[in-house]
């Protein structure tokens, strides 16, 4: 048997991250490739292994924002499915897993240094007891651990992102109605992910009756940079909604092990998110203030955590 298990991130669209790690220990930094389609991943991890002297591998690890049914894993873009039998044949291994891209994040937290997290808010985390890990990606990630009461974590999903997008103000209400008139159902991640960062500004726009310029996120981030008033505004409202749903994720879960948020949105934003601003959303809980004002907010600084999560699980 092999020493070592190939680590395969297909969370980032059109392209995936490979690594190798020794079982046990943290992988180094992924090397990227070009993916459109089932036939380019066979090809990078042919080319990846090939200039890794083809090692034998243990097994190997798969994540992705898909989701995975009866051991087969489906990309969101429809433009590619991953089987566990189809990866045990190209690399003559057994054991393979797939997940859930978040999953993979939850499954780094508790290897993460000191350096690769910063506290926005809140207490001391609790020993051994349920850990959150939130996301505005490309979509609205959400991830539980759970201590099994043996030094090690169970790692459970959640499709928290397509719950509805609750609003608290009239401006905010104002910007749901309009976004309903736009897409009918609206979920949280519509408005708190990358997508839904360029949504809210679109529909600020609109509301205040100025043409829309077609944008992407980071077109949407530049503008507030340069002082753009919506812009900055989108921004706001992004991070009251990823406040409060922070704060309603701990208490649904009794998370007082901290809620984590991270994905390529706060990336994005760095230095403009107001911390002060999403501590006063997140500590808007009523008669429950207390409870949540113990349970710390931390927002992560590692990069690929999705590799160091599946590494993890070997």
């Amino acid at each position: 048997m092999g020493d070592q298990v190939l680590l395969c991130d297909l969370s980032m669209g059109s392209h995936v991250n490979l690594a190798l790690a020794d079982p046990g220990h943290r992988p180094q930094l992924a090397e990227q490739y070009e993916c459109a389609g089932r036939s380019d991943l066979d090809g990078a991890i042919r080319d990846f292994l090939k200039r890794k002297d083809n090692p034998r591998l243990k097994g190997a690890a798969v994540s992705s924002r898909g989701w995975e049914d009866d051991g087969i894993i489906h990309l969101p873009e429809g433009n590619m499915t991953l089987s566990r039998d189809e990866l045990r044949q190209l690399l003559d291994i057994q054991r393979v897993n797939l997940v859930n891209n978040f999953v993979a994040r939850a499954l780094a937290i508790p290897t993460l240094k000191r350096n690769e997290r910063s506290k926005i808010c809140g207490g001391e985390n609790a020993e051994e007891t349920v850990i959150a890990v939130l996301g505005p990606h490309y979509g609205l990630g959400l991830a539980a651990l759970v201590a099994d009461g043996a030094g090690g974590w169970t790692a459970l999903p959640g499709e928290g992102g397509h719950s509805d997008l609750p609003v608290k103000t009239d401006r905010e209400w104002a910007v749901l109605k309009v976004m309903q008139h736009r897409f009918g159902h609206v979920s949280r991640e519509m408005g708190i992910s990358l997508n839904g960062l360029c949504a809210v500004w679109e529909t600020l726009s609109l509301i205040d009756g100025v043409p829309v310029t077609a944008t992407d996120a980071a077109g949407v981030v530049d503008r507030a940079r340069s002082g753009d008033r919506r812009a900055q505004e989108a921004i706001g409202i992004v991070t009251d909604w990823l406040a409060g749903m922070a704060s309603d994720v701990a208490l649904i879960m009794g998370a007082r092990g901290g809620i984590y948020l991270t994905g390529a949105l706060l990336d994005l934003i760095d230095d403009l998110f107001d911390a002060e601003r999403f501590c006063r959303g997140y500590l808007n809980k009523g008669t429950f203030r207390d409870y949540v004002h113990d349970i710390p907010v931390f927002r992560t600084t590692a990069r690929q955590m999705e590799i160091t999560g599946l590494a993890t699980l070997f």
